[in-house]
């Protein structure tokens, strides 16, 4: 349990699935394997060469979520573990018996349907089953060691559902983890960062521009006349409008630009190492793409649009460090006095 939570701390956010890269699936495995070397040393001693041991669940587990490769590296590293332990007639059939379980729970996963605890129960009894019968070859007289093999029928079946039900939990728990964390930074309209987002970014930008001195801009863009396509046709209308608004702009951004619906109809564009001229240039290519595009309302209307947009920027050694935002704010506003659908900054408007 305790290898099992620090494996899963580690790569948590490279958990091991059945469409991980292979480096992944490389990695599971040998950490699976080095868990069943360990197991190997904390086991029964049946008689002077032979063990028994719970070195076959992380076999099992790491087939569970990630198929065949991780399964048989596991495999071939608890058996080169094996024969560092001793090298004699059981170590023989312990590679033997490793084989036939990384190969049979290979193909269990691949071709069982049904639940996931119906197919965990199904890799646990078969292991077993290979793990019993290796048992009766290496062991003389079987009925001598009887109370040994139902000890450690018991042991793989309580601490393999137990290890199931903590591996599920670690894993369903980080994935919560990571979903609260993404919810928390995106608006769950449009998928774009959120205004706490907004404001994280853009503290960030301003302060690499200043160590790096650069310039950097920021392009604030509203949607004209926004409440009329609530109360004309809904809001459903208008969500849906904001949605493929903000898909039209993800595809007109930079790589590296930061688009956020800052609330409401209001969209932000960070623009690291952008000059004030770019920001203007990409604000036009924003305006008018939005004005030539056609949004689709859910009765199959198609409706256009315009957006006005407000343009500011930080050149090196600029001292409105803390104005740039407010800057950006006024030049919207001033787009929406001067008639709308224009881009615009302290000091002039332009519809490019």
């Amino acid at each position: 349990m305790s290898f099992t939570f620090v494996w899963h701390q580690l790569f948590r956010k490279k958990r091991l699935t059945m469409t991980s890269p292979i480096p992944i699936k490389v990695l599971d495995g040998i950490l699976a394997g080095i868990l069943g070397i360990i197991l190997m040393h904390y086991s029964i001693g049946v008689n002077d060469m032979t063990i028994l041991d719970l070195r076959h669940i992380p076999v099992i587990l790491v087939a569970f979520y990630g198929g065949f490769l991780p399964t048989i590296i596991s495999a071939a590293v608890i058996i080169a573990g094996r024969f560092f332990i001793a090298v004699n007639f059981s170590s023989y059939v312990a590679l033997f018996m490793m084989l036939a379980i990384a190969i049979g729970s290979g193909l269990i996963v691949r071709y069982m349907k049904g639940s996931p605890l119906k197919r965990w129960t199904v890799l646990l009894l078969y292991s077993q089953l290979i793990f019993s019968i290796s048992l009766y070859i290496v062991v003389d007289k079987y009925a001598e060691v009887l109370d040994f093999a139902l000890f450690h029928v018991l042991s793989t079946l309580i601490g393999g559902f137990l290890t199931l039900y903590f591996v599920d939990y670690i894993r369903k728990t980080s994935e919560r983890y990571y979903q609260y964390k993404e919810n928390a930074q995106r608006d769950a309209l449009t998928g774009l960062y959120n205004v706490r987002s907004f404001d994280r970014h853009y503290n960030r930008m301003i302060k690499e521009a200043i160590e790096e001195n650069e310039t950097c801009a920021i392009c604030l863009i509203d949607v004209d006349h926004f409440k009329q396509i609530n109360d004309t046709y809904g809001h459903t209308a208008g969500d849906e409008v904001l949605k493929q608004l903000s898909e039209l702009l993800s595809r007109l951004t930079r790589s590296g630009d930061i688009l956020s619906r800052n609330g409401g109809e209001e969209f932000s564009l960070l623009l690291p190492k952008c000059t004030v001229e770019q920001a203007k240039e990409i604000a036009g290519r924003v305006r008018e793409a939005v004005y030539e595009h056609g949004f689709l309302l859910p009765e199959q209307k198609k409706l256009q649009l315009s957006v006005s947009v407000g343009v500011s920027a930080l050149r090196p050694g600029d001292e409105k460090q803390e104005s740039l935002f407010q800057e950006a704010d006024e030049a919207l506003y001033k787009a929406k006095q001067n008639g709308r659908n224009i881009v615009c900054t302290s000091w002039e408007c332009s519809y490019r």
